[in-house]
């Protein structure tokens, strides 16, 4: 499923942020000694008196020279919490992102099998005039369809996991959740409150930079705090919800497509025995 492929695309973003905070989290500058500053110096072909700045910990040593100087926010208390809050907005994103395309990708497909008896949404599409006069110019009407489809299907935001389910049920998985517990072998009830958090941390990251209210708690920055663990958890749900969201859905859209193979055989045969009638009675 190509959705599935974008979805990595995009994650990538998200886990090498949090990577990065891994990475620098901690750092404390310290002066050089001696012997690793001349040698820095040679390394750099300058000379042995250059100003080196120096920060490290016990993953990583950052060396700059005095003309580009280490960002304050490398070392300060908290600076590096920015990586975990982008961490949280990209892997949201790739979320939603991730159903949407993947209802687009295969929309198509669910409306030739279930035609009428397709979910509401689909039964009850609109198009502005202009949309109409604009799909004229295609012959096949499988692909005017299409279009039609794709129009009233925007990529949305997801506000809450409730659109998650009005997603899959589209996508004839009435029982979303349930089949990604049984695929992932989490409980779907934790994958849904990771997903919610991660849902509306985003949100308050897009809508209020993240400040807290009153009442609520503040680090240093005057924001909400945010931790490593709490941002790797409701990451790693994410991931286990589309891999196992994508397995769901195939499965549903092969059903269909067995479905509409079955459908048009019997057609064919309904159309050749037809044709043999009609030849025999001429004859």
């Amino acid at each position: 499923m190509e959705a599935l492929t974008l979805f990595y695309q995009n994650f990538a973003v998200a886990e090498s942020l949090v990577q990065l905070y891994q990475l620098f989290h901690g750092l404390c500058r310290s002066d050089l000694s001696q012997d690793l500053h001349l040698a820095v110096c040679a390394h750099w072909r300058l000379p042995g008196n250059t100003v080196v700045q120096h920060a490290s910990n016990d993953r990583v040593s950052v060396l700059a020279r005095s003309a580009t100087r280490i960002p304050e926010s490398l070392t300060m208390d908290g600076g590096l919490d920015f990586l975990l809050r982008q961490a949280v907005v990209v892997a949201c994103t790739c979320v939603e992102s991730f159903f949407w395309d993947a209802l687009r990708e295969n929309v198509l497909t669910i409306v030739q099998a279930r035609k009428t008896r397709a979910d509401e949404s689909l039964r009850k599409l609109t198009l502005t005039l202009e949309q109409y006069f604009s799909i004229q110019q295609y012959e096949d009407p499988d692909f005017r369809l299409q279009q039609i489809i794709l129009a009233n299907f925007e990529r949305g935001t997801l506000y809450d996991v409730g659109k998650i389910d009005d997603l899959a049920r589209i996508m004839t998985v009435p029982n979303f959740w349930q089949e990604v517990e049984r695929i992932s072998g989490q409980p779907a009830s934790q994958l849904k409150q990771l997903l919610q958090d991660l849902i509306n941390r985003r949100n308050q990251i897009a809508h209020r930079a993240d400040r807290p209210r009153e009442g609520e708690d503040a680090d240093g920055h005057g924001l909400r705090p945010i931790t490593y663990p709490w941002t790797n958890a409701r990451i790693q749900a994410a991931r286990t919800l589309v891999t196992a969201g994508v397995e769901v859905f195939e499965q549903a859209v092969g059903t269909l497509k067995l479905a509409i193979k079955a459908q048009q055989e019997q057609e064919e045969s309904r159309r050749l025995a037809s044709a043999a009638a009609a030849t025999e009675n001429r004859s």
